[in-house]
């Protein structure tokens, strides 16, 4: 599995985009698309890179969640590329629902469905057990101080993860962290049960 951070409109407010390909673009692997952003601004850059001889450069895209920030410019992917999209609730363009628990093929890999409620109710994380990468979206990872951010649901979210073991973090708004990831969110758990 290829992780691709892409770059982002640096006028506009959107999220962080990444791409996944397989490792050598086989005809088999599942080019994605995790959170195409507000607009179509990550078609140029996907555009110029190499996805695979006689591939469709994105054959899906997966939300993270609904927000406008992560999922407004999926129309212009889907147009472009024909791409299905998948996410944990239905929304503008959306062809499949994602539960909780399911895999779902991405590049030459799976990536593992997690619901982690809390900064919205559609919120999961994507986690790719095969290179230990977490997509998380929106979901709050860092230690805060701050009890009034996370509610019983956003822990359990917080639980499901802290099990799996996680080297790397792609998040929407921050810098992609290759290093102390499971003790972030080890330490943001911890600073939750002083809340309880």
């Amino acid at each position: 599995m290829r992780i691709i951070p892409l770059k982002k409109n640096e006028r506009t407010y959107s999220c962080h985009s990444y791409l996944i390909l397989g490792d050598w673009n086989r005809v088999e692997d599942v080019n994605t698309l995790i959170d195409p952003g507000v607009d179509g601004f990550v078609l140029q850059e996907i555009e110029g890179l190499s996805t695979g001889f006689g591939k469709v450069a994105i054959e899906q895209i997966i939300l993270t969640h609904n927000h406008f920030d992560h999922a407004a410019g999926v129309m212009a992917v889907k147009e472009r590329y024909g791409a299905r999209v998948l996410a944990y609730i239905d929304g503008p363009g959306v062809d499949e629902l994602l539960p909780d628990g399911r895999f779902v093929k991405a590049g030459d890999d799976f990536l593992e469905v997690i619901h982690t409620p809390g900064h919205s109710s559609d919120s999961i994380c994507l986690y790719a057990p095969a290179v230990m990468a977490l997509f998380s979206g929106d979901t709050q990872l860092r230690p805060h101080q701050s009890c009034e951010e996370y509610t019983r649901e956003s822990m359990a979210g917080l639980m499901k993860l802290a099990g799996r073991a996680i080297e790397s973090i792609y998040a929407g708004h921050d810098a992609p962290l290759t290093h102390g990831c499971d003790k972030i969110i080890r330490q943001t758990l911890e600073n939750l049960k002083k809340c309880a």
